[in-house]
């Protein structure tokens, strides 16, 4: 899922700001942006983990359910009605001679049923959900059971995302609010023992906090959706913008998902010859990425770049100091993301990559093609600079603009459900933040991800929402 962060510093040991890497412009309309060099300013593994357990607090208060026996691993002695109704007991009913190896046996005979039918529905539908090449997914499904064993932490996160997974797949509100609950709390129950050991990497954990960080972005980006669509219910539909406080809510919400890609990035800094070499090696490898920074591959590319060049304006104009702190940080979030547009153009061209495996990806406003590796539109938030992070915290509208144009990455992402909605609820909640009065700074972001200023708060339509192949819905569950 997050290869981009094997496209960083390779040489790196530790998380410290000051490593360096060279960016160059291209185009020569912006010479500001090559007079610069770039500061990685990777989160810190205390600023993120405080951000998971704000965004895990139990009981949630828009995941509250009342029965939480259920998810105690020394209760449920007998089967949940989902476990009976959906998830046949196949696994004692198999001869033992025709029986696959059990990856998750141990682990498995340890958890009530209720808890087991999260692992079957991960090992056979979420697991694939996480990545798009056969390696990587493999490594998902094999190799997270084996390290699962001695780090259980692990196991609750996998238990947090599968149950995640299920809410989404469910129309039945209670059922959905049930699983959510249930997310929520064996998210906690992993950030027990996996916090302590954020603040000692080894050879032994850098692999399993890796999994485990990349999951809890897989869960931040889920319960963000989540949190915003339950913000936007208590909006009237004919609301223009809506009170500060709902603003403020939405726009921390989208700054979760910024800090969950950022956990797995601190942790790949500090251990990252353990990762590459271990085994999570597949999911953090792309050796045929493009090694150097390139041109867009795409006349409509080209033109898309255009607009985000564009955008250096507003600050050189603003202030007549354009290499102050502040506007260096803007150049510099820019950069990487006409840098991101480029790349993602290079990977949805399929002559130049030929996709073995991909997921669909509108290229244009009316043309869905393939990426062949969705881990690229996640580059530009683990390589913007932390005091860019800061300016977007205090609502700096040039900082609120770039962060609206990058919302066009993962919002042409299609049939991803830990993606969905985020391109929509990310220009949704910066033109809030922005006010009316400068809504057409961010119009061509607002069209592209198919959100209607306007009329922002009306019931959206799941456009391109149809489920990943391998990935059951409810109705063949």
């Amino acid at each position: 899922m997050l290869a981009p962060s094997s496209r960083l510093l390779t040489t790196s040991t530790s998380p410290t700001s000051s490593s360096i890497v060279s960016i160059s412009s291209t185009s020569p309309t912006s010479e500001p942006s090559t007079r610069f060099r770039i500061t990685l300013s990777p989160t810190s593994l205390v600023t993120f983990s405080n951000e998971v357990a704000l965004a895990t607090q139990t009981p949630r208060q828009t995941e509250l359910y009342p029965d939480e026996s259920i998810i105690d691993f020394s209760t449920a002695l007998t089967p949940s009605p989902l476990q009976s109704t959906y998830y046949p007991d196949f696994t004692y009913t198999i001869p033992p001679y025709l029986r696959f190896d059990d990856a998750w046996k141990d682990i498995r005979e340890l958890l009530p049923p209720s808890l087991q039918e999260l692992l079957c529905h991960y090992e056979y539908t979420t697991g694939l959900t996480l990545a798009t090449d056969d390696p990587a997914k493999a490594a998902w499904q094999v190799c997270i059971p084996e390290m699962a064993h001695s780090h259980d932490f692990l196991v609750n996160c996998v238990l947090s995302i599968a149950s995640l997974h299920l809410g989404r797949l469910h129309e039945d509100k209670e059922e959905k609010r049930r699983m959510n609950a249930l997310a929520a709390v064996r998210m906690n129950k992993a950030l027990i023992k996996y916090r302590p050991e954020l603040e000692s990497i080894t050879q032994q954990n850098a692999a399993a906090l890796f999994a485990s960080s990349t999951l809890t972005a897989v869960y931040l980006f889920r319960t963000s959706a989540i949190d915003i669509e339950i913000l936007r219910a208590t909006i009237p539909p004919d609301t223009m913008v809506p009170p500060q406080k709902i603003v403020d809510k939405m726009l921390a919400c989208v700054l979760r998902t910024i800090w969950g890609l950022r956990g797995p990035l601190a942790v790949l800094l500090s251990g990252w010859t353990w990762v590459v070499s271990g085994k999570m090696q597949p999911v953090t490898e792309r050796e045929w990425w493009p090694k150097t920074s390139l041109p867009p591959a795409t006349p409509r590319a080209a033109s898309e770049d255009e607009k985000l060049v564009h955008i250096e304006k507003l600050w050189l104009e603003r202030s007549a100091a354009a290499w102050s702190p502040q506007n260096v940080h803007l150049s510099q979030a820019l950069t990487l993301l006409r840098q991101s547009f480029a790349l993602v153009s290079l990977l949805t061209a399929s002559e130049t990559y030929p996709p073995m495996t991909a997921v669909p990806y509108a290229i244009d406003d009316t043309t869905t093609g393939l990426l062949t590796d969705r881990g690229a539109i996640f580059v530009w938030a683990t390589r913007i600079p932390r005091e860019f992070i800061q300016l977007i915290e205090a609502k700096d509208r040039d900082a609120l603009v770039i962060l609206a144009h990058y919302a066009v990455l993962p919002g042409r992402v299609r049939n991803v459900w830990w993606l969905e909605g985020l391109g929509a609820d990310i220009v949704t909640a910066v033109a809030m933040a922005l006010g009316r009065q400068q809504w057409g700074l961010i119009a061509w972001p607002a069209r592209v991800v198919g959100v209607d200023l306007e009329n922002a708060f009306e019931v959206r339509r799941e456009e391109g929402v149809v489920g990943m192949q391998g990935e059951m819905r409810m109705e063949v569950i």
